[in-house]
């Protein structure tokens, strides 16, 4: 019996005989010494594996399929577009569903930003934003290159993209990295309580972007990249405040205002995009993720006419001297041109932001279990905060936040682990009883966590 057919029949298969996939960010001697979960189909908010068990989708995917799965609307497009050409390049020519979206996110996008280069995915679409914003300086004449950026922001896993993110783990061992990333606190503090005590600790953050700049020079830094709300650092939401300081600090020291809303972007936080939820005015925004619906990979960094002024000459020197094959693929703008119609009718975003509240509510009745430190969340974004004892709080370490993973994908609910914290990013598709399941298991398998610390 090979590899693959002993985890399909639930027997541990041998480490390395025949099995040839390397997953990201996984721990392979885990998935080798244990059976392998292999998605067979997906349909709505559910996922099916090899065994026919299903999963409520609550991140999901990997937060890019807010519409959920198996959408034909979506799937005729790509098939339809397919058969009329299944690939262009965008390389000094063009074609008409990537002119079509570059003009759909033009219009939706909020403030200046008017001009959108089509990416792959949401890493290499922040990659594009700091190449973009350098070269910009360059053309100006300036110096200014240097990127500063929070701690336990996630940015991606390009050399720029992982070198502005906030995670050590994930740069463990890749060093070293680029020059010219500068890190400030992100605006959270679990010991602060009151509203007071938490606006005043998000000031105190917003103006250490100014120190920064002022001890690296003003004439030296490009640009600050932030997630509006960060996902992967843990559903943190600052307050008004927070976002004013950042705006008029970068204006002050013209400094490029970059927004990664690759997570926060198409609806997630209760808006198409976060930054108008928090009145931001970005010089570029990052998109990826549910630009597609997840249908197909496809991202964009979308900037002002400023920027793209810069770099309009009749000489090449004066181009932007970037891009990839894939990038702006037929297939995926129309993917994208239907998610996003889907998005924009029907008052789904909003239908889904109130449902996310009354879900958020539920959610922190379970800081009365034993565990529960905290459950925090805007829109269809939450955080659960899980600690040994409800009194010390010290985060629940890594083995009993295993066994919970474990305790949940058993239960058939498809959750997100971050250290010691449980993500949930469900879909816009959600009803009350797929509310209901959720916090029926979740409520379950925590009040059982107790037992084995």
């Amino acid at each position: 019996m090979s590899q693959s057919e002993q985890q399909i029949a639930g027997q541990e298969p041998d480490a390395g005989a025949d099995y040839h996939l390397w997953h990201p960010f996984s721990q392979m001697q885990k998935i080798l010494g244990a059976q392998n979960i292999v998605v067979e189909s997906g349909e709505g908010p559910y996922l099916f594996d090899q065994n026919g068990k299903r999963y409520l989708n609550l991140t999901s995917c990997l937060w890019n399929a807010p519409l959920g799965l198996g959408r034909k609307d979506i799937i005729e497009a790509i098939n339809t577009q397919l058969n009329e050409l299944s690939f262009a390049a965008l390389f000094r020519t063009a074609h008409r569903p990537a002119i079509d979206l570059a003009r759909k996110v033009a219009e939706i996008a909020p403030g200046r930003l008017n001009r959108v280069f089509l990416t792959s995915n949401g890493s290499e679409s922040v990659e594009t934003a700091i190449k973009m914003v350098r070269q910009y300086f360059h053309r100006k004449g300036s110096g200014k290159y240097k990127v500063i950026s929070l701690e336990n922001a996630y940015h991606g896993v390009s050399y720029g993209a992982l070198a502005a993110s906030g995670f050590a783990d994930d740069q463990q061992g890749f060093g070293p990295m680029p020059e010219g990333f500068i890190k400030i606190a992100q605006p959270f503090n679990r010991d602060s309580q009151t509203e007071a005590e938490r606006e005043a600790f998000e000031v105190a953050c917003a103006e250490q972007l100014e120190k920064a700049i002022l001890a690296e020079g003003p004439e030296t830094v490009a640009m600050f990249i932030m997630e509006p709300v960060q996902g992967m650092g843990g559903a943190i939401v600052p307050g008004q405040a927070y976002f004013d300081i950042i705006s008029e600090t970068c204006k002050r020291h013209d400094i490029k205002l970059v927004v990664d809303e690759v997570t926060t972007g198409f609806g997630r936080t209760g808006t198409l995009f976060a930054s108008e939820r928090f009145n931001l005015d970005p010089d570029v925004m990052c998109l990826g993720k549910a630009i597609s619906g997840g249908y197909f990979p496809l991202g964009a960094a979308v900037a002002t006419d400023e920027i793209w002024d810069t770099f309009l000459a009749e000489t090449d020197d004066m181009r932007f001297n970037h891009g990839s094959t894939n990038a702006g693929h037929p297939g995926a703008c129309a993917a994208g041109l239907a998610a996003i119609d889907i998005l924009t009718r029907d008052n789904l975003i909003a239908d889904a932001a109130a449902r996310g509240a009354a879900f958020l509510e539920r959610l922190q009745e379970l800081k009365e279990l034993q565990v529960v430190d905290n459950a925090r969340g805007i829109g269809m974004l939450f955080a659960i905060d899980l600690v040994r004892d409800g009194t010390g709080r010290e985060p629940l370490d890594a083995e009993a936040m295993d066994m919970v993973a474990k305790a949940c994908f058993a239960r058939g609910l498809w959750v997100h682990i971050a250290g010691s914290r449980i993500l949930l990013l469900p879909p816009f598709i959600l009803e009350d009883a797929h509310f209901d399941e959720a916090f029926a298991g979740l409520k379950r398998i925590l009040s059982r966590v107790p037992n084995w610390i």
